[in-house]
């Protein structure tokens, strides 16, 4: 235990991790995705609004460290007027708690795992962004390229912005617009964890498409048009439409929205919609999705079956610097698919402030609980990860 302790302690004032692309920036401080981020959905390369006000943004304490998280000089990824780059590197170690189970089942109500069952040290993901402003402010050609833990492209698009209403046009390979885009991709709302619920929008999912989006006033409007699954007759659309008010009485600002994706047969016909919220009270940010995903496929033996899949997050920031967060997973079936009891859930809290403008700590402790049969579904997994990104 005292070993265990000391690790936690360790990480909390060592460890580096994850965090930029996270939508309770966007409500706490009254700015949308765009404002932020190249892509106009968000995720990936950061504007210079980041580089020119960072310390407001991310609610780092200038004296925390000294120098080090107030340097004199530093690199913004601002080449010319041209040309940018950026990047992201997370490292993390993982620690598992799983229960050995009898007769191919594990306890599915449990709040505390103590037997260890695995341990890891990775480089979950190495990003390089590239942006051309083959004429600045108005064409762009973008590139997001993984190189850890494989060599892949996320997005390279080409994006037209036009004068009016905020509206632009893209084309290429990018994340599809669906919901809140959460960093992380093992939420329930995104690409779900050892195979559990899951919405299929995730930074480990990009497709071809066409976007084109609109932002008059306080308002977002986008549709994007993609593959789908691959030859195959139909193609996939997937919508938002949100809003982002400021200055709202009692809370500074709130979000509402709602999204919509289809992609038809053959092969399979999958359906998701649902609405997303969130707003803030003084330091206190919260936010929630609720989805519906209907599935009709040669798995599902011809029938429809639904899920309910849903996702509450708060994030507060203590001593004006030190974020908490505690989130919340929930999914369950309308329909069977072998089990009795297929609801599942997972909670998650911890810390994570940022050092300086490219450094932040976090330490997670998640408890999931699931199908019985399923030990994946069972676990308590302790994370602290190390993120450097500009």
């Amino acid at each position: 235990m005292r070993l265990r302790v000391g690790l936690i302690l360790g990480w909390l004032l060592l460890g580096v991790a994850p965090a930029f692309a996270e939508p309770y920036f966007a409500v706490r401080e009254g700015l949308r995705c765009s404002a932020c981020h190249t892509n106009m959905t968000g995720g990936g390369k950061r504007t210079d609004l980041v580089n020119t006000h960072a310390r407001e943004l991310l609610h780092y304490s200038p004296s925390l460290l000294g120098n080090f998280s107030n340097p004199p000089e530093y690199l913004t990824g601002e080449i010319n007027q041209f040309f940018a780059v950026g990047a992201d590197l997370r490292a993390s170690e993982t620690a598992t708690f799983q229960d050995l189970g009898s007769n191919g089942r594990v306890n599915n109500d449990k709040v505390w795992r103590d037997r260890l069952e695995t341990n890891s040290i990775d480089v979950t993901e190495t990003v390089l962004y590239g942006e051309f402003r083959l004429i600045p402010d108005t064409l762009i050609l973008y590139v997001d390229q993984r190189l850890q833990p494989q060599t892949t492209n996320r997005e390279a698009f080409g994006m037209l912005k036009l004068p009016w209403y905020g509206t632009y046009v893209k084309a290429g390979q990018m994340f599809l617009p669906y919901g809140l885009q959460l960093q992380d991709d093992g939420a329930f709302i995104r690409g779900g964890t050892n195979g559990s619920a899951n919405t299929g929008f995730s930074f480990n999912v990009e497709q071809p498409a066409f976007e084109i989006g609109l932002e008059p006033g306080p308002f977002t409007f986008v549709t994007a048009v993609s593959q789908g699954v691959s030859n195959d007759r139909d193609v996939q659309v997937t919508m938002t439409a949100s809003a982002l008010l400021t200055d709202v009485p009692v809370v500074r600002n709130a979000l509402a929205g709602f999204s919509f994706s289809r992609v038809g047969p053959p092969g399979s016909q999958t359906t998701v919609f649902g609405p997303h919220i969130g707003t803030n009270y003084e330091r206190l940010t919260v936010l929630g999705e609720a989805d519906f995903r209907d599935d009709k496929n040669s798995q599902t033996n011809g029938n429809t079956i639904g899920r309910f899949i849903c996702y509450g997050e708060g994030d507060y920031l203590f001593l004006g610097w030190l974020n908490f967060k505690v989130a919340v997973d929930y999914s369950d079936n309308d329909g069977t698919l072998g089990d009795t009891n297929d609801a599942e859930n997972r909670v998650r809290f911890g810390l994570e402030p940022f050092l300086n403008r490219f450094l932040q700590p976090r330490l997670f402790y998640s408890i999931s609980n699931g199908v019985e049969s399923n030990a994946t579904h069972n676990q308590n997994v302790l994370t602290a990860e190390v993120h450097v990104f500009f």
